[in-house]
């Protein structure tokens, strides 16, 4: 059963009285908050999660459907509604599909009304709007499941046909698409990554979070060299400290476009070299959806556009007008929070924003958030028979994982642990009632 576990006494609340804490975006941060704070609230205290998408999927799935026929349709996306996050009878409540369009000092403007009206008064607001990926690596805003389903058949007609592929970004969805088109297609397309570090995935000292911006941690050079032996040994091809030229993109053949691009074409580097492909995947990482915050704040976004938070994950103001005074939070991909931008370090962002804000309202002290060692191990996935793991032992530190533990991640893509442990087991009945 899932931890999600809401008060049983049989309280009887009328709507007005309600102390409503707000949740916009109902992926893994915001729903593994929701499922930790839950049960320790007051009665007077409601949960609202707000979601602009009738469906949430688990995100480390999608590299294989993105190139493996028939995939698109497997078993990694749940519905979000009232029935699927919380017990019957519950006092909280899923308002999806819907979207915040505007935050205020202490409501939220709605796109479509919820009880009856389009703006919701709340006692604090957890910012969870995530990172929005080209599409379709990540659905598009308010798209249906079936929408895109299309959207990633489409995309695996493209790489059927495409016979040179270049991958922009040698991040870790670029790597494992890599590894999933090698896997369907062995050598017969060439793979070629074109990635700005020194290393594939994030290699070399960039410095240290601040409130400014956003740095995310260096990764284990043994995970690196061993994910690009292997891919190596694969026939995958990687430029490295390069870019693609976007801004001579124009003046090119190639036109600055990714998909498919009909023939081969020249794709210009920033070094002056040229990728010859016929099909473009962009892969150059998650942008924040950051623009609620910094449409009454620009201050309050760092400079590569997360939201800026403290060790509390409340959002910084810039200014003593600002909104910002303590009431709102955010985690996730959308935040500067300090780790990867991973579904375990969302889960462990979102649990101990719940112990936070829990102390809070009880009166108790709080402790700021410091991620886990652990938070430091990684998987990355070459198809369904390669890839390489990180590990953090205490005193050690990080060592190479055994195979079992990408073996592991292969079968499911940890779908158990990270996504559907989210949702609640069906027919749990919790006795507060609501009028």
């Amino acid at each position: 059963m899932s931890s999600l576990m809401s008060a049983t006494s049989s309280t009887v609340v009328n709507k007005a009285q309600w102390k409503n804490i707000l949740v916009v975006g109902g992926s893994v941060a915001g729903h593994s908050f929701v499922n930790a704070i839950a049960p320790n609230l007051p009665p007077n205290y409601r949960l609202i999660i707000i979601e602009r998408n009738e469906f949430v999927q688990h995100s480390s799935f999608v590299v294989r459907a993105l190139v493996a026929p028939g995939w698109e349709n497997g078993d990694f996306t749940a519905p979000m509604n009232q029935h699927t996050v919380f017990p019957i009878n519950s006092r909280h409540r899923v308002v999806c599909p819907n979207r915040v369009v505007k935050l205020r000092r202490n409501t939220v403007w709605l796109e479509h009304d919820f009880e009856g009206s389009d703006e919701i008064e709340f006692e604090k607001c957890v910012i969870a709007t995530g990172a929005q990926s080209p599409v379709p690596i990540r659905p598009a805003p308010g798209s249906t499941l079936e929408q895109w389903k299309d959207e990633l058949r489409a995309k695996q007609a493209e790489m059927k046909d495409a016979k040179s592929i270049l991958i922009v970004g040698g991040g870790s969805v670029g790597i494992e698409v890599a590894g999933e088109i090698y896997d369907l297609y062995g050598r017969t397309k060439k793979i070629t990554i074109v990635h700005w570090d020194v290393g594939l995935l994030h290699p070399s000292d960039s410095g240290a979070n601040t409130k400014h911006t956003y740095v995310p941690p260096r990764t284990s050079m043994k995970l690196v060299s061993a994910l690009q032996r292997q891919l190596t040994a694969r026939g995958v091809e990687f430029v490295l400290c390069d870019r693609v030229d976007f801004s001579a993109a124009e003046a090119e053949e190639w036109g600055g476009k990714s998909g498919a691009l009909g023939e081969m074409k020249r794709v210009p580097l920033v070094s002056g070299r040229y990728i010859m492909a016929d099909y473009v995947f962009d892969s150059t990482g998650n942008k924040p959806n950051s623009q609620l915050v910094s449409s009454v704040d620009p201050g309050a976004v760092t400079t590569n556009g997360y939201v800026s938070i403290d060790s509390m994950f409340r959002i910084r103001g810039s200014h003593p007008q600002s909104i910002f005074k303590g009431q709102y939070y955010a985690l996730g991909d959308v935040a500067n929070a300090p780790s990867w931008k991973t579904g375990v370090a969302a889960m462990s962002e979102g649990e101990a924003l719940a112990k936070i804000m829990t102390a809070e309202i009880k009166g108790w002290p709080a402790k700021p958030y410091s991620p886990s060692s652990k938070l430091k191990e990684s998987t990355v996935l070459l198809g369904s028979r390669g890839g390489a793991a990180i590990i953090n032992l205490p005193i050690i530190g990080n060592i190479r994982a055994p195979d079992f533990v990408v073996d592991r991640k292969s079968r499911d893509f940890l779908a158990d642990k990270i996504f559907f442990s989210r949702f609640r087991q069906l027919g749990y009945t919790d006795s507060t009632v609501n009028l």
